[in-house]
């Protein structure tokens, strides 16, 4: 009985772990490069990119065209071209949303209408919606904050913005924005949703309130440009808020400089401490938000190289309880964070920063960024 006893002590030890030893959570760089060749009317910093099965689809401003690109072959399968005007005319593509490869909805920014098509180009159907008072049309970005669209039961939901003069938002008008609303695609009409800004947010005084969305179908997790927190709406229920804060961020985030000249304006915007794009990896079930640092900037030649490469940035990864399991700083002139995309690997960041040497004129050119135990 003893020496069972003892046997038994000896697997207990031996099967426990050392909390010290309990596996830890990073976002890494795997130093594996996808590599996509691309021709001399296509920039290799995207307008935006979708990832759809085994395609990355490019939304190609200078062409007005989307380009299917085969992730398994590294080339290019399809580019589809569309007309401005006239009878198969689709405006200007500004953002694209594919349910499937027989349903592509194209967005512009210049009407409140959606257009159809499939990967044959040919146009399928036009919806005119309207939209709700003292709102946008649909914004649809595949790289700016972005916020993929969500189909369910003939409904789309879409982001929007509050119109109007940004300097004079209060926190009442705020209050009664929508940061989404759903389209009809049978007749066209407007629903507004239960999605609105949180109360406070401009309490203390102005800032900037763009945000960034992940539909699911029962509840819509967000972020806020100026907000350390994350939210989570439930559709027949309250708003959550969860504690998202990064450290490599300022503790108070700053205001909108009310009184500022345009250096000060375009400084809060482009170098101060801030949140822009959350994504969901279906994959492993996790959140990823980029945020930014402050970066101290005295020359306007300075600020503005901060549109053609973005500095550092940071990489936050939350769990679907929206907890915040790790985040990685990642130095500025090697990536492009606002080209991205995730596959059942992980996260590919664009590498074609223009302080990165390595960065190519002729191809689109990622690396894969791992979340590893």
């Amino acid at each position: 009985m003893r020496i069972f006893l003892i046997l038994l002590c000896f697997c207990l030890l031996g099967c426990s772990k050392n909390p010290s030893e309990t596996p830890v959570i990073k976002l890494q760089a795997s130093g594996e490069i996808l590599r996509i060749p691309i021709d001399s009317l296509t920039a290799n910093i995207s307008t935006g990119l979708v990832r759809y099965e085994d395609y990355l689809v490019n939304v190609n401003w200078n062409t007005n065209s989307l380009q299917f690109y085969d992730l398994n072959s590294e080339k290019l399968s399809k580019e589809i071209f569309y007309q401005y005007e006239g009878p198969q005319g689709v405006g200007s593509i500004f953002g694209i949303h594919i349910h499937s490869l027989d349903s592509i909805f194209l967005f512009t920014q210049m009407v409140p209408v959606i257009t159809l098509t499939d990967t044959t180009g040919i146009i399928k159907n036009r919806i005119q919606y309207t939209k709700p008072e003292g709102h946008t049309n649909a914004f649809v970005h595949n790289a700016y904050f972005r916020s993929t669209p969500f189909l369910q039961n003939g409904k789309m939901l879409v982001k929007t913005h509050a119109e109007g003069n940004y300097r004079q938002m209060t926190e009442e008008r705020l209050n009664k924005s929508f940061l989404a609303y759903r389209i009809n695609l049978e007749d066209g009409s407007h629903q507004s949703s239960e999605l609105t800004y949180p109360e406070g947010y401009l309490n203390s005084g102005l800032k900037f309130f763009e945000p960034s969305l992940v539909f699911h179908p029962e509840y819509t997790v967000y972020s806020l440009f100026g907000d350390h927190r994350l939210y989570k709406q439930l559709r027949y229920g309250g708003l959550e808020t969860f504690d998202g804060k990064s450290q490599y961020l300022d503790e108070s985030l700053p205001y909108f400089p009310i009184d500022g000249e345009r250096f000060e304006t375009q400084k809060y915007l482009t170098a101060s401490s801030r949140y822009e794009a959350l994504v969901y990896d279906e994959f492993r079930e996790v959140y990823y938000r980029f945020a930014y640092p402050t970066l101290a900037i005295e020359k306007e030649e300075d600020l503005f190289a901060l549109r053609e490469n973005p500095g550092p940035f940071v990489i936050q990864v939350f769990d679907e309880d929206l907890k915040l399991i790790t985040e990685t700083y990642f130095e500025g002139g090697m990536y492009f964070p606002n080209n991205s995309f995730i596959t059942e690997k992980g996260l590919y960041l664009s590498a074609n920063n223009p302080e990165n040497p390595e960065a190519e004129e002729d191809a689109f050119r990622f690396e894969l960024i791992q979340l590893i135990n």
